[in-house]
């Protein structure tokens, strides 16, 4: 993969500016967020400041089985965030909705938004309620993208999948239909 060649200098010198963005495309709308201080405007979409959010690192590895990790925010009275209106979250259409996290790079002098590389995504699970140490906060369970891979007991992508990803491409066009084939030899 090539960065753009101010990205490669400032990489290489070790002084990038590395932020994280989370993007969720609900029922109602399609939300941002980054651990920065004023808004940003990526790809038509706003992203809000947010240093409450945190998300678990997520499980990195081969394989097609798919592995979850966590999303969480702690109300905090400070940030106007009661423990109310972290209930909000249920008038959200949120369940089996995608969600992607993004590494963003910033220039260290002019501060100028360099490339955003995306890091993991998933789908929304379930959203816990947690009471801890006191604390309320929403804990939202995602399920990492590779369960795009593979489902047990759902059916297996096939040619006409395949047209709606690139009409024109034939990688299925001869995959097999049926999904185990049991022959009965006798000699």
């Amino acid at each position: 993969m090539t960065f753009p060649t101010r990205l490669q200098q400032v990489l290489d010198e070790g002084r990038a500016v590395i932020r994280s963005l989370m993007k969720i495309e609900c029922g109602t709308g399609t939300y941002g967020f980054w651990n920065g201080n004023a808004d940003l405007v990526w790809s038509g979409l706003t992203y809000w400041p947010s240093t409450l959010i945190s998300v678990s690192e997520p499980v990195y590895g081969v394989g097609t089985a798919a592995a979850t990790f966590t999303v969480e925010l702690t109300a905090k009275r400070d940030f106007g965030l009661e423990p109310d209106k972290l209930q909000l979250i249920e008038n959200e259409d949120y369940k089996g909705r995608p969600l992607t996290v993004y590494d963003a790079y910033f220039d260290p002098d002019t501060r100028a938004l360099l490339h955003v590389e995306p890091m993991v995504y998933g789908y929304c699970d379930t959203v816990d309620h947690v009471t801890d140490g006191g604390e309320v906060k929403i804990v939202a369970n995602i399920i990492d993208g590779r369960l795009d891979n593979h489902r047990d007991g759902y059916r297996s992508a096939s040619h006409e999948d395949q047209q709606l990803v690139s009409p024109g491409d034939k990688f299925f066009e001869f995959a097999s239909r049926v999904r185990s084939e049991y022959f009965d030899i006798k000699l």
